[in-house]
């Protein structure tokens, strides 16, 4: 499914990192009863290792009976500051 935030395309909500290879990206932790509320956003070249560390970092456990969801948007071609920028961009549209 895709769920467009500002400008942006990502890809989830997503339960099981097994969909999720390391590729270059953007990824947002978010949960509650709408599945929208934003916990953490974060740019990375490394999307599904970047997402397990920040899991287990603040104990959080994916899956709807603990409302926790991963949406990712993959960036193949865009080089790290680009990336910063996105994400700065985003948490003005989030949080």
């Amino acid at each position: 499914m895709a769920i467009q935030i500002g400008r942006f395309s990502f890809r989830g909500p997503f339960t099981n990192l097994d969909e999720i290879k390391d590729r270059p990206g953007i990824f947002i932790i978010h949960g509650g009863e709408q599945k929208i509320d934003p916990y953490f956003i974060c740019e990375t070249p490394l999307l599904k290792t970047s997402i397990e560390n920040e899991l287990k970092a603040n104990n959080l456990i994916l899956g709807y009976e603990n409302n926790c969801f991963i949406s990712i948007c993959n960036t193949f071609c865009v080089l790290t500051l680009d990336r910063k920028e996105m994400v700065e961009e985003l948490e003005t549209i989030l949080l």
